[in-house]
């Protein structure tokens, strides 16, 4: 069966959810997150075992010690297997290779009583954690990151203009591995390419013999990794040996012959491949504690095995479609744990493993196939957090499929997030024009909008930089307006600005410095990682690590950019459109007059009248000229000044306009802004329009976005639409809600999209009564989360999105 003769039967394709996949769905959604302390042990002890060891292989062999002996659990019914922490569903290794001083701080209470993310810390882990914490002290990756810092760049990162929080406490994640090699050849194949590396070595030369360390350690891995699975295998052997059920029996048989292939070798049909993907998101997450593990385009890797099987008769359409519910009910069982700091720009437990699907061929063919439709249901019915899930669109793409697209975003879990293939392949170019076509063709989302064409990885990010402080700090002589702080370079004071064009020289120079504070920051950070936490068993799936004898943390990828997000970018824009238009263009109001507004907060008769001035000023999202002129000068200088840069392997620095949960912190710490803000108030998020600012519908909204250049967004970007649950009821709000994506990313070269289909009625009765809504979904900003779990600031922010009644 080849595409061209894919027709979608909607009666064939469309499933319901099985039994056996709804009793295991309630039980993820009853799951408590529980701290686990198993992998802390192990890690510890294999330290203590490897203290003369050279550093790439103890860190192997810390591997293997944790392969050898984490517990493994086979739940009830469940045909894919693997589990993340020995003590519950949903339950939380911890790694003090990387941090420990955090968790010191929060075990005894924090954990259990913060506002979000919290955890069952029952009294054994506190215990085991308390005994190892001393071996850590002096020896953990963010120590080491800290006392490297140069001090004027840890001023800046303590004044909290940029974050980088999760990359200075965790591993990198944000990758899309290999998949399509690992089944094709299994880790049999890639230790076969490893030893033929080592054996045309020169072990006269010092770049060889770090290759052949590199090389060694990497086989250790793969070992680890095999017997990781025969032991599964062993496991489902000894439970079917007891199991009287028939039925039962037979498939934890079928388990143990699954888990004792793959994923040594090649595999052999879609329960194999699946099982193997399963494993590799379990695995790598607990090698290199990075979120975002992200399985690609799995609709593509995993074809060649469904029209094989469905051919010979192997399995049918039902079975495939409960394999991969049972996939998407894996992706939802691994969690982790982060310090209070990190969880206020992530909030909700994203591990964000984002599925791609759709989009087009190498060759540039329409790449829709039935496991993207089959894919397509297991989101219907699991309509959990994870995967994150993406769908690609071109003018290639079938109506059919836009269609059932429509209708699972309509559900109203904020998935998924739809891309538009024109721009983002026109981005990867403009970054990386050497590229092969049919490589950028290929690019699957990483994390929550990252794009990743095959061969590259990314250095995660540079963090989080608050554009709309440094436009306050511009007009502020670089004072903090809330602390009265010198942060920024002194750029000029209220009577230095004669005209616009000089307040524009303010923000370019506070932005070179801090996009410069912030490259330093993330060169310590990159520095750290390599050194201490290489990412070995990852690496020998990231096309170009084998083949140049570099671990990933050290270049070792064909391809490779770093960005720097951007929060608050349309707080920063409207500002600056409020400037010009109030101060310099209509004359109302003075810079002073203006500068003193802010400073009071707007308080007083008078400072509610400017504060009025500046509200009614044009407003990014409304597809007015001149607000979307200002973000487009607001966008490039930005750009402008990160990609002056390079990271450390001198591969280039790119953007991303993406805050997460970063809206709310970084609100806390910043004043009252030229736009009419309140200090302390949220800024606004990824690349949408400031909350409640657009007036004039979704279209406006989408015309402004296009005007931004996204040919320099090649790690992405977010805009998040919110729509009334009557606003898509009924084909005709369907159908003009498909058309609606469609003029965006295909006719107006839109990046990407991502909408939210939930009424503030429902999200307020959720905040008195969660108990009643465990399961409700919702879009924070390039991820899901469940909204209960999120704190009330945050739950807040949410609401005040602008909820749009019509199409």
């Amino acid at each position: 069966m080849t595409r061209s003769e894919i027709s979608y039967d909607e009666s064939v394709f469309r499933k319901q959810i099985s039994p056996r996949i709804a009793h295991m769905r309630k039980d993820v959604v009853s799951a408590k997150p529980i701290l686990c302390s198993e992998r802390a042990l192990l890690v510890t002890e294999a330290y203590k075992e490897t203290e003369n060891t050279p550093r790439v292989m103890r860190r192997a062999l810390v591997f293997k010690k944790i392969m050898d002996h984490m517990t493994q659990n086979i739940w009830d019914g469940e045909l894919i297997v693997g589990s993340h922490g020995s003590n519950g569903r949903r339950s939380a290794p911890l790694f003090p290779e990387y941090a420990t001083a955090w968790l010191e701080e929060e075990i005894d209470e924090m954990l259990e009583t913060r506002t979000q993310d919290t955890f069952i810390v029952p009294q054994k882990v506190k215990d085991d954690l308390k005994g190892i914490f001393p071996y850590w002290h002096g020896k953990t990756l963010h120590e080491r990151y800290r006392a490297m810092l140069p001090e004027e760049t840890k001023r800046v990162r303590d004044a909290y203009m940029f974050t980088r929080d999760l990359f200075e406490r965790n591993g990198y994640g944000h990758v899309a591995y290999d998949i399509p090699k690992l089944l094709k050849v299994g880790l049999k194949g890639i230790k076969e390419e490893i030893c033929q590396k080592l054996s045309e070595l020169d072990l006269t030369t010092a770049e060889d013999l770090d290759k052949r360390l590199f090389y060694e350690a990497l086989l250790v891995c793969c070992d680890a990794v095999i017997g990781y699975a025969r032991r599964y295998a062993e496991k489902a052997r000894s439970l079917a040996a007891e199991e009287k059920d028939a039925a039962r029996k037979s498939e934890l048989e079928k388990i143990a012959d699954v888990c004792s292939w793959v994923p040594e070798n090649p595999a052999r049909d879609i329960w194999d491949a699946i099982q193997a993907v399963a494993f590799m998101q379990l695995i790598i997450q607990t090698e290199t504690s990075g979120d975002s593990v992200s399985p690609g385009r799995l609709d593509q890797y995993l074809y060649p095995y469904y029209v094989k099987d469905i051919a010979d008769g192997r399995y049918t359409i039902d079975e495939i479609q409960e394999l991969l519910d049972c996939l998407w009910l894996k992706f939802n069982e691994i969690i982790k744990v982060q310090d209070s700091e990190s969880i206020r720009i992530h909030p909700g437990f994203p591990m964000t493993p984002n599925l791609t699907i759709g989009g087009q061929t190498p060759e540039g063919e329409n790449a829709v196939n039935e496991l993207s439709y089959l894919m397509l249901n297991s989101q219907e019915h699991i309509r959990l957090t994870n995967p994150q899930f993406t769908v690609r669109f071109n003018e290639k793409t079938p109506q059919d499929f836009i269609l059932r697209v429509a209708e699972i975003v309509r559900l109203g879990t904020g998935v998924p997030a739809m891309f538009g293939d024109d721009a983002c392949m026109a981005a990867i170019h403009r970054t990386l024009p050497d590229m092969p076509l049919d490589r950028v063709r290929d690019f699957r989302i990483v994390g929550c909008v990252e794009l990743a064409p095959r061969g590259f990885q990314g250095r995660v990010n540079g963090g989080f930089l608050n554009v709309a402080r440094v436009v306050d700090l511009a007009l502020n002589n670089g004072v903090d307006r809330l602390t009265g702080e010198q942060i920024g370079p002194k750029t000029g004071n209220i009577n230095d600005f004669k005209s616009f064009d000089s307040v524009i020289d303010a923000v370019k120079a506070q932005m070179n410095y801090f996009v410069t504070q912030q490259v330093i920051n993330a060169a310590v950070v990159d520095m750290v990682q390599r050194d201490l936490t290489p990412h070995l068993f990852l690496s020998a799936l990231i096309e170009g690590c084998i083949e140049s004898g570099k671990d990933m943390t050290w270049g070792g990828s064909l391809w490779g950019a770093t960005p720097i997000l951007h929060v608050g970018m349309a707080t920063a824009s409207d500002s600056l459109a409020a400037v010009k238009k109030v101060v310099f263009d209509d004359k109302q109001i003075t810079m002073a007059e203006l500068k003193s507004a802010q400073d009071s907060d707007f308080a007083g008769e008078n400072g509610i009248k400017i504060q009025k001035m500046l509200l009614d000023a044009p407003k990014y999202g409304n597809d007015d000229e001149d607000a979307d002129a200002m973000v487009q000068t607001m966008t490039n200088l930005t750009f402008d000044e990160i990609e002056r840069h390079k990271d450390i392997d001198g591969r280039p620095y790119t953007s991303m306009i993406l805050t997460l949960g970063a809206t709310v912190p970084h609100g806390w710490k910043t004043g009252a802004t030229a736009d009419g803000r309140k200090a302390t108030m949220p800024v606004s998020d990824s690349m949408s329009p400031s909350n409640g600012a657009d007036k004039e519908g979704p279209t406006a909204v989408l015309k402004s976005a296009s005007k931004i250049d996204q040919t320099r967004l090649m790690e992405g970007n977010v805009l998040n639409l919110k729509f009334s649950r009557t606003a898509l009821d009924g084909d005709e709000a369907l159908h003009k809600f498909a058309d609606l994506v469609c003029a965006y990313l295909i006719d107006l070269k839109g990046q990407e999209v991502q909408v939210n289909v939930v009424d503030g009625a429902t999200l307020r009765d959720a905040q008195k009564h969660p108990e009643n809504y465990q399961d409700l979904v919702i879009r924070v900003a390039g991820y899901s989360a469940r909204f209960v779990e999120l704190d009330k600031e945050l739950q807040d922010d949410i609401i005040r999105r602008t909820e749009h009644q019509t199409v």
